[in-house]
């Protein structure tokens, strides 16, 4: 008989629910399909009370993270205000785990609570993409990747809910075998699994990948060059087309044109490095291809009726 491997998961108000069951269920559906228990776990809060999810959904802790302490891999779960759940007790808690040797993963936004205790310095980790620049700004003794998950010897990290997914199927693989990862993964009809090199990106191409394959390819020049946006026409040049048959292929499958687009995509970004960082308005105009802070606020006043100032402060 195996002997069970205990995971210890430390979840931190603001959570992502998504995120919470891409890591448990892969859990439990391996128990299931091998018929033994391969894996235990417990979910424990700080203080062992109620946490509330992004979407105020209330799960029960079932003790305090001290409880979980020695675990065989321990999983940090968070998503909105990381930092502010990074609070001294969880820094301490963190240092001690990896003092002892322990497996650290920190899933979404909870790279940024392992790099605030320090327990990432020296080592690779992603975050989700909305943060992952600032994340490398912030921590450069974290060398930040844009992948969707990185394993790098005892510590862990995923940039969201479905690389989470990809996460614990690679771990399954790793651990149990391919066989048991095809099983888990077909439970829930999933064969979308990543690797964890694969990007992260700013739009999930979905059924469009299939539908028109040539548009996807230049929404992924759009995100790669969001700095230092490229003209239409070399987006078209690139991809062997003229710009008319761009256009035309853009109007026709999403409703607008490759241009608006673009804006549409840079200004989304914006918006949520406005909302998610406190990095300045002109740096923010800057990573999203904007000449000034002046012109960001121009565009964005129009696009969403308020300007970046004041869209910062409501959020």
């Amino acid at each position: 008989m195996i002997e069970p491997k205990f995971i210890g998961i430390l979840v931190l108000g603001g959570f992502s629910n998504l995120t919470l069951a891409a890591l448990i269920e892969p859990l439990r559906a391996a128990n299931r399909m091998a018929k033994q228990t391969l894996f235990g776990w417990q979910v424990a809060s700080e203080d062992g009370k109620p946490v509330l999810s992004s979407s105020w959904l209330r799960v029960e802790a079932e003790v305090a993270m001290a409880e979980i302490a020695g675990a065989d891999m321990l999983f940090v779960v968070a998503s909105f205000d990381a930092e502010a759940r990074a609070t001294p007790a969880v820094r301490r808690f963190l240092r001690a785990e990896a003092r002892r040797g322990t497996i650290i993963a920190g899933l979404e936004s909870a790279p940024y609570v392992l790099a605030l205790a320090g327990v990432l310095d020296g080592h690779r980790a992603t975050t989700h993409w909305e943060d992952l620049r600032d994340f490398a700004e912030r921590f450069p003794a974290v060398t930040a990747m844009p992948d969707r998950f990185v394993v790098d010897r005892r510590r862990i990290t995923a940039g969201g809910a479905l690389p989470t997914l990809d996460l614990m199927l690679d771990l399954l693989r790793r651990e149990q075998g391919l066989s048991l990862a095809l099983a888990v993964s077909s439970t829930f009809l999933y064969e979308g699994a990543h690797p964890g090199h694969d990007p992260q990106h700013m739009v999930a191409a979905g059924r469009l990948a299939w539908q028109d394959p040539l548009l996807v390819r230049a929404i992924r020049l759009m995100e790669a060059n969001i700095e230092a946006p490229l003209p239409v026409e070399a987006i078209a040049a690139e991809l062997g087309i003229g710009p008319r048959a761009l256009l035309q292929r853009f109007r026709a499958t999403l409703g607008t044109g490759p241009k608006a687009y673009y804006a549409e995509l840079r200004l989304a970004l914006a918006r949520r490095l406005l909302e998610n960082t406190d990095r300045p308005v002109n740096d923010i105009a800057a990573d999203c291809g904007f000449a000034s802070g002046s012109a960001l606020a121009r565009a964005f006043r129009t696009r969403y009726g308020v300007n970046p100032a004041g869209f910062r402060k409501a959020a």
